[in-house]
């Protein structure tokens, strides 16, 4: 799908960007819903649109050495520079660019600000490819394998967190649509009583894992750690 560039402003050159829909930018949209931000702020009397996906400091630094690092690059000519932020935990880059974030907003329909209601766009979701592609980005980012002692084994449990309910909806419909067993529910954090509820995507049981890895396909080395362990173990 051919993307409308002209909706944009006038374009300051600060990058380049995607001229149509595909698998590599439904996999950093999903990247963005997980663990991205964005929105305008003043910076020397202006307002310049800020941009910054940071995960895990420890977790997700392979994550983002390995496959941010090259993605960007692919997508909008813009090689990021990646550091670790101890004092807020995380790993990552910030970009000052009106085009980036004009693009992500006006032509993707990515919110700007609080991801409350966030949701996959439309945009992505004419084609399987897109779909799964943009579900790889989200769990990568905001995912998680665990591995569970039962019935004598270990018994694999696939989760997405958010805290938007949109998404949550968006997600365990669109997983059964690929048919896969998945159940949402709200999970509430008592013993963090300012935090906002979470909504937990739950996929279970070792057939539906299987298929997850075939069908996503994920790339967080994390995952495939853990995924190794278990054939390594089972």
């Amino acid at each position: 799908m051919k993307l409308d560039l002209f909706k944009l402003p006038l374009l300051k050159g600060e990058i380049s960007l995607p001229e149509k829909i595909d698998e590599l930018l439904a996999e950093e949209t999903g990247a963005h819903i997980g663990d991205g931000t964005m929105n305008f702020y003043k910076n020397r009397d202006k307002l310049k649109g800020s941009y910054a996906l940071r995960g895990h400091l420890i977790d997700d630094k392979p994550y983002y050495t390995k496959l941010i690092a090259t993605l960007y690059p692919k997508l909008y000519d813009l090689n990021p520079s990646l550091r670790d932020m101890p004092s807020t935990g995380v790993h990552g880059f910030q970009k000052w660019s009106d085009d980036l974030v004009n693009f992500k907003h006006k032509i993707l329909g990515l919110p700007l600000g609080r991801k409350l209601n966030i949701q996959i766009p439309s945009l992505f979701l004419t084609k399987e490819d897109h779909i799964r592609s943009v579900i790889r980005g989200i769990f990568d980012t905001d995912g998680m394998l665990y591995l569970q002692p039962k019935y004598g084994g270990l018994y694999p449990r696939i989760e997405i967190g958010t805290t938007s309910p949109p998404l949550a909806l968006q997600l365990n419909s669109l997983l059964k649509e690929l048919n896969m067993r998945s159940t949402c529910y709200l999970s509430k954090r008592e013993n963090k009583p300012t935090w906002l509820p979470l909504y937990r995507i739950s996929v279970r049981g070792v057939p539906m894992m299987h298929k997850w890895f075939d069908l996503i396909e994920p790339h967080n080395p994390k995952h495939l750690s853990k995924y190794q362990y278990y054939h390594d173990h089972s």
